[in-house]
């Protein structure tokens, strides 16, 4: 007799903690992809390139821990989301920064062999 009426209480318990422990692992996810994504700009170069969007995505990425500690659930994850953003725009930008100047220093490399190039046709 008393499993029965124990059963609907624990179930009831269990229906309302689920959205409440999805949330909390959604915001641990989030802030642990934008940990890696901050690390990976870092690596990049991102510091040098585009710093403003670095420390703008650990400030999103700290506010996201002080919510996710204060149980605001959905806040920590929308500020880890936020952090993440900033971290891939600044990964693109370091990204494109270096592929700029690759660009630049084949252009001066092409450029140097079609002088001396012309430079030996002159000469003939």
């Amino acid at each position: 007799m008393q499993l029965k009426s124990i059963l609907p209480v624990a179930f009831a318990m269990v229906v309302i903690a689920s959205p409440a422990l999805a949330d909390r692992d959604a915001s641990n996810k989030a802030i642990n992809q934008a940990k890696v994504l901050i690390e990976s700009a870092e690596r990049n170069g991102a510091s040098t390139h585009a710093a403003y969007l670095l420390k703008s995505s650990r400030d999103n990425l700290g506010r996201a821990s002080v919510q996710l500690e204060k149980r605001k659930w959905v806040d920590a994850e929308v500020s880890a989301k936020m952090a993440q953003r900033d971290a891939e725009v600044a990964d693109a930008k370091s990204q494109a920064a270096k592929a700029e100047k690759s660009y630049n220093d084949l252009k001066s490399a092409v450029d140097l062999l079609r002088s001396e190039l012309n430079r030996k046709r002159s000469m003939q």
